[in-house]
């Protein structure tokens, strides 16, 4: 018998969507990709993210590095 192939669905995400979870315009978005800050997937005239690349823009930050007394 032979097995099917097993396939990972990735899910990406719109601008919109991208644009929603994250606060950001769309327009910075698209400035972000633009630039090389972001990695965006066309699908025709569209744009899709995936989640993780989105989420590797924003660093943690434990700090902001200044000595307070």
């Amino acid at each position: 018998m032979a097995t099917q192939p097993t396939t990972t669905s990735q899910a990406y995400e719109t601008l919109a969507q991208v644009s929603e979870r994250t606060g950001l315009g769309s327009r910075t978005i698209r400035r972000y990709v633009a630039e090389g800050k972001l990695v965006a997937y066309r699908a025709g005239r569209n744009l899709r993210f995936k989640p993780q690349d989105v989420d590797a823009m924003f660093t943690r930050t434990d700090g902001f590095g200044g000595d307070r007394a």
